[in-house]
């Protein structure tokens, strides 16, 4: 797996391996899957090998997908861009959560120091004193400056004498890493397919997981919303059914010749102005 972050040089040293010409390149997102042609392992003395490489982006929101690949690789390149100092510390704080990955313990990793031929770029030894790689006592990781992209005069000069002019610390990291997993080739066979075959069973399993917990979700969420759809209709019935108060008659006081208000309809109250010289008399019981 090659890996590594971003604008580190990853898919131009692939290009390169592959022997494409020269073109631009632009940050892998996700995934790339590429082989290499068989003249490219016997270049690397791994004639025996056919080499599938996972080229993988290394934005921030995409590394958590290496981890998805770290059981069937058996070696990882990891890039880094010599003339970026300023995400050396980054650099090395995921370097070092891949060197712990318990899937990738033991294997090798070919750390390329990459754009040795930039002016402000970093050697090998200062690049893997800021990775921490000096302090780091093991076998199994190595590094070297590199240009990964080819000059021009260098593809001249291939073609004019017929040999690979490819970078030195190009070929001399892959050919490491090659030579790494053919000596370790029962082991790391008999190791990536066990574990390729654990961590498929384990994502299976995790997939069924998440579907149980969705249809659980909407179920859930069906219940609630049937229950307060009732709640609601049934409300919306009580309301139908109920009768109407009739409304209070409003008495409305009136004015009596003498200027009293009085209201009208009361027993022995006038329901008009009495006659003039005259006044109501109650009725008789």
């Amino acid at each position: 797996m090659f890996v590594g972050l971003d604008g580190a040089g990853k898919s131009t040293l692939l290009q390169t391996l592959v022997g494409e010409d020269d073109e631009p390149t632009v940050p892998t997102v996700g995934f790339d899957n590429v082989s290499l042609p068989a003249a490219t392992a016997k270049q690397f003395g791994a004639a025996q090998f056919e080499i599938e490489v996972f080229d993988l982006g290394g934005g921030k929101r995409i590394r958590s997908i290496w981890y998805a690949y770290v059981a069937d690789a058996f070696g990882v390149v990891f890039v880094v861009d010599s003339a970026d100092v300023g995400k050396l510390d980054e650099a090395r704080e995921v370097l070092h959560e891949l060197i712990k990955d318990p899937q990738l313990d033991k294997k090798p990793i070919a750390v390329f120091a990459n754009k040795q031929d930039l002016p402000n770029a970093k050697s090998d030894a200062e690049i893997a004193k800021a990775l921490g790689l000096d302090l780091l006592e093991s076998d199994r990781v190595w590094i070297a400056g590199c240009t990964s992209l080819r000059s021009a005069s260098s593809k001249q000069q291939s073609k004019q004498s017929g040999k690979d002019t490819l970078d030195v610390g190009v070929k001399k990291s892959f050919s490491w890493l090659l030579e790494k997993i053919k000596s370790d080739w029962p082991a790391l066979l008999k190791r990536v397919a066990m574990e390729s075959k654990a961590f498929r069973e384990k994502e299976e399993l995790l997939k069924k997981e998440r579907v149980e917990r969705g249809k659980l979700a909407k179920k859930e969420r069906l219940e609630q919303e049937a229950l307060e759809s009732a709640k609601s209709q049934k409300k919306s019935a009580s309301k139908k059914n109920q009768v109407a108060p009739l409304p209070e008659p409003v008495e409305t006081p009136q004015k009596s010749s003498d200027g009293a208000n009085v209201v009208p309809g009361a027993f022995g109250s006038p329901l008009e102005d009495p006659p003039p010289g005259g006044a109501w008399t109650p009725a008789p019981t």
